[in-house]
């Protein structure tokens, strides 16, 4: 029996495979490039190492690809072949595996949360919850498993930074601004490779329309990411939203071609199709074109990429961006195919996704198309109804608002500049500040203020 770095004990009797598997936490916590090297060192050392097994199959089924589903099931296989004699917390991430496994992903954050209320300094269960929700739009949820543990944590705990991290977003993510960024320059202090902590604050300056502190805070911390995976792609992408308010076009196309979506980079050619990474081209060069400037090639660039992902409903969220860039580049039987394939996907899975793909993922994606058609009347009739339910795509504020962007845009080509003052309170609602001063939104936005 050995413990991990929080001293929660660990079924296996191997020093190094216990090392690994605290490695491997931490690579996970800081979105490090190696993180799965880790836990194969974990497993090379202890081939009936269950909990590694079952992190594995979790870590996996983050990525949000089909294609991984056949080694999540593999690793499912050997976490229960070996679950004799783990302990309660050891066999609740079996549990958890086995629901995501089965597309029941709430009550794998069920399982999370038990886990975290005996074992609060579980970052692995605290993080993986939080993205599980954040993946479903649940927003006051995920500020609530983390907040739940924050009075069991000290400064002296190891890894507080990452706690500190998981609770900023959260609090972002909860519109608790000023407690936001406080707790994520604190994580910074004390970690300046803690990249959730240094996203978090990028949030918190997007929302309140920060702009120019936004990029010194981003670029006070680039030397930092060497060691990052595909989040470094993001966090570029949200210093564009930064230039993209400053009107800094230039350095926005200069940054998504050598940050962003470069060919040469080794992780675009390890996986040149990663979710997130079809997120931040899709919503970076929409935002783009709804301001009025020629993206050129980039949106041809990206359909073989995300080609392959027709019949692929794992992220209601992404789903929405993979119809955008289909739709952009022209393809347009590979986009109506795509929303068939998600209308089949509502009928035919009874797991936690179809319910968020009927009411916000199908609508968003549907607007898409319209959108690239200009048929904005189309756009309205399809997005209006829905609108107040796209949080339930998942992703946060930030990322969702390109399709209020694209609502907006569509109720001004047609006309309809009765609906500006209702569009751009929810904008509000949705806790974007300085709205009066930002790119799209502003000049309605002045218009629609009362006279002094």
């Amino acid at each position: 029996m050995q413990s991990d770095a929080w001293g929660y004990p660990l079924t296996t009797d191997s020093a190094e495979a216990a090392a690994a598997y605290s490695e491997t936490v931490r690579g996970y916590l800081g979105f490090r490039a190696d993180t799965m090297a880790s836990l194969q060192t974990a497993l090379k050392h202890d081939p009936d190492f269950a909990l590694a097994h079952a992190a594995k199959g979790l870590l996996l089924c983050s990525i949000r690809s089909l294609r991984f589903y056949p080694k999540i099931k593999e690793s499912l296989t050997a976490a229960q072949a070996h679950a004799k004699g783990l302990s309660k917390r050891e066999a609740l991430y079996i549990e958890a595996l086995e629901a995501a496994f089965a597309g029941q992903l709430t009550a794998a954050v069920v399982a999370y949360e038990a886990i975290l209320a005996e074992h609060p300094h579980d970052l692995l269960a605290a993080r993986l919850a939080q993205m599980e929700l954040f993946w479903l739009g649940e927003s006051r949820w995920m500020h609530a498993v983390i907040d739940r543990t924050n009075p069991r944590w000290q400064a002296t705990t190891p890894d507080y930074h990452s706690h500190l991290s998981l609770w900023s977003f959260g609090l972002e993510e909860t519109g608790q601004y000023d407690a936001a960024e406080r707790a994520g320059r604190q994580a910074v202090e004390l970690s300046p490779t803690d990249h959730w902590a240094t996203h978090a604050v990028a949030h918190t300056l997007v929302m309140q329309g920060r702009s120019k502190e936004g990029v010194a805070w981003l670029d006070s911390l680039k030397g930092e990411w060497g060691n990052a995976n595909h989040f470094v792609h993001h966090l570029w992408w949200h210093r564009c939203l930064f230039h993209l308010e400053l009107g800094e076009v230039d350095a926005i196309l200069e940054i998504y071609d050598q940050q962003i979506r470069n060919p040469d980079s080794p992780l675009i050619q390890a996986m040149d199709d990663f979710n997130v990474d079809m997120q931040n081209c899709a919503s970076l060069l929409q935002r783009l074109e709804l301001r009025g400037i020629d993206v050129g090639h980039r949106w041809q660039d990206l359909v073989s990429a995300v080609s392959h992902r027709i019949g692929d409903h794992t992220s209601p969220f992404t789903s929405p961006h993979y119809v955008m860039i289909l739709a952009a580049a022209g393809e347009d039987e590979k986009a109506h195919d795509m929303v068939l394939g998600m209308r089949a996907c509502v009928h035919e899975d009874e797991g936690t996704l179809p319910p968020r793909y009927a009411a916000a993922a199908i609508p968003a994606a549907e607007a898409a198309i319209a959108h690239r058609r200009g048929e904005h009347d189309k756009v309205l009739e399809v997005l209006l109804p829905a609108r107040r339910s796209l949080w339930m795509m998942g992703g946060s504020h930030a990322q969702q608002d390109v399709f209020q962007q694209m609502l907006f845009d569509s109720a001004r080509q047609s006309g309809r500049d009765d609906l500006l003052p209702i569009l751009l309170s929810e904008v509000a609602e949705d806790g974007f500040e300085a709205i009066a001063a930002r790119t799209l939104y502003g000049e309605a936005a002045q218009q629609a203020a009362p006279a002094a």
